[in-house]
């Protein structure tokens, strides 16, 4: 039995008794759709456990005691931090987790309102339910044995392919998501695990490959992640003996530049360990049997042909990413009306890769939305100042980059810088033409270009007539730095006109054939067209 009673937050009660009607082990508090559970410390949204830090949490409890009361910022200092001088900064940025955590400010939610200069105040209406005893244990799913590290940030225009790959992973032994670098594979294979934590019986396990260097590591790193004491100078086989009767899933997290190690562990795994399943990132597959792959796609910008209103843009996963990285650097920050379709612009033009996104809307408290536009095309020096806990790789967008470029061989590397001077899509036979050299055959041309769509590197559409290949905008700036560092940036500019004219050439020939109509003759011999000067004047 339970008597619910609402707190308005015009209804503003400043007294102790607040607090401890908060702080009641019998009294669950309701909000939009969040239940807070203050005694027990616990934030769930409908039945599953949100991921919020203690501070941000001491934020909401604070705030949530008096509704609609500003609270001021020294006040809420020495409460959260008592007896600890600390930076105002720290609470801005709790403040900041705990908006995302809330997804304050998305599809109408407002929850915590900001007097700048001043501080906060919670600003929804909140529910008491007052129970006649303690409430239930929290669900299933709220994590009982892993090492998945607690969401920072939101995670945003995820959710369908999230609940996808939590529906196909429990009958799948393997499942690799592949996509370029920043693209948001770790964040997707967290929030994956994170969704089937209870499901299996010997846990859910995070094992972080970047910082290996040596491949003969990679099943030391998994024995460390699952606390496993194994001293063998050849560690599978005992590795695999210790796990083979657990039913667990193993999250094998950044794997490209260990990928052959990884290729082994797996596949002993999977003939081995039968309950044990995997969900591996990587650059490119991991090509063992069993595997299934899925490619992680860009966030969703907004199509340039189309003039969209602030709440019309904010539909788009890129456009919702960027606001809400501008709001955490800058915090009065809102996507106005006059931005929106600025801002589209930036998304779409980095190509809708996250990191990319993110690393931009930080410059916004610097540059503002349209400086920010004005110095894209100088992207590779423009997107710094990545956070200092991030990845050396992705603090900076060059470094990501940077990480897929020396995973490369050298005949690799030559074909994608060569790439950089298609400005659009390319087909096979362009790139043969283009970026062929005397030691290089069509088909050594083909499987590089192969081999770089497999590393994400290069994006294939595969049309009804014939296949076409391009570079993201961002990666093709990158190729294009590193075709000027070995000198050949003209030799290929050259080589690329060349083709180009000649195909121009061939189709204006083909036109004037199948149009009956005969080409003129040039002094040499070959022909031209009064209508088609340029072509005729560079043919003959």
């Amino acid at each position: 039995m339970s008597i619910a009673r609402k707190l308005d937050p015009e209804d503003v009660v400043t007294d102790a008794r607040q607090a401890a009607a908060v702080l009641d082990p019998k009294h669950t508090l309701f909000f939009g759709p969040f239940c807070l559970l203050a005694a027990q410390r616990l934030l769930l949204e409908g039945k599953t456990p949100v991921r919020l830090g203690s501070r941000a949490l001491d934020i909401l409890i604070a705030l949530i005691e008096r509704p609609g009361e500003l609270i001021g910022k020294r006040e809420l200092i020495a409460r959260i931090w008592p007896s600890t001088h600390v930076e105002e900064g720290n609470l801005k940025f709790q403040v900041a987790a705990l908006r995302r955590a809330l997804g304050d400010g998305r599809d109408g939610r407002r929850y915590l309102q900001t007097s700048p200069g001043q501080g906060y105040r919670f600003i929804a209406p909140v529910t008491v339910a007052v129970t006649a005893s303690l409430p239930e244990s929290p669900p299933a799913a709220w994590p009982r044995q892993h090492n998945l590290p607690g969401r920072i940030t939101h995670l945003i225009g995820r959710s369908d392919i999230v609940a996808n790959l939590a529906d196909q992973l429990p009958t799948r032994r393997l499942m690799t998501l592949a996509g370029p670098g920043g693209i948001g594979k770790t964040s997707v294979a967290i929030a994956v695990a994170e969704r089937l934590v209870g499901t299996y019986e010997h846990g859910v396990w995070l094992i972080d490959l970047a910082p290996i260097t040596n491949p003969r590591l990679v099943p030391t790193a998994l024995a460390f992640a699952l606390t496993l004491d194994i001293r063998s100078d050849s560690p599978l086989p005992d590795l695999i003996a210790a796990i083979k009767d657990k039913h667990m899933l193993l999250v094998l997290d950044n794997c490209e530049h260990v990928i052959e190690a990884v290729a082994d562990l797996a596949g002993g795994i999977l003939r081995g360990a039968r309950r044990v399943q995997i969900l591996a990132t990587s650059r490119e597959p991991i090509r063992v049997e069993g595997e299934r792959v899925h490619r992680l796609s860009t966030l969703d910008a907004p199509p340039a042909t189309v003039r969209l209103s602030a709440a019309e843009a904010l539909s788009f996963p890129a456009v919702q990413l960027f606001a809400e990285r501008a709001a955490a650097s800058m915090t009065e920050f809102q996507l106005n009306e006059a931005d929106a379709l600025i801002v589209g612009d930036i998304c779409r033009k980095l190509d809708g890769i996250a990191l990319a996104i993110e690393l931009a809307a930080a410059r916004v408290n610097m540059l503002g939305v349209r400086g920010l536009a004005a110095r894209l095309d100088d992207r590779l020096r423009l997107l710094t100042g990545g956070l200092r806990t991030a990845l050396p790789r992705h603090r900076t967008i060059r470094a990501a980059l940077d990480w897929s470029f020396q995973l490369l061989s050298p005949d690799e590397q030559a074909v994608f810088r060569r790439l950089a001077v298609f400005a659009g899509g390319f087909t096979l036979e362009a790139a043969f033409a283009v970026i062929a050299s005397a030691d290089r055959t069509s088909l050594d041309t083909a499987d590089a270009v192969a081999s770089l769509v497999s590393k994400s590197l290069v994006t294939a559409d595969v049309g009804d007539r014939e296949v076409r290949f391009r570079l993201l905008e961002t990666t093709r700036a990158y190729a294009a730095t590193k075709l000027g560092e070995v000198g050949e940036a003209a030799e290929i500019a050259r080589r690329h006109a060349a083709y180009y004219d000649g195909a121009v050439l061939e189709s204006a020939c083909s036109n004037w054939q199948f149009s009956g109509i005969e080409p003129e003759s040039c002094d040499d011999g070959s022909s031209s067209s009064p209508t088609t000067p340029l072509v005729s004047r560079r043919a003959c």
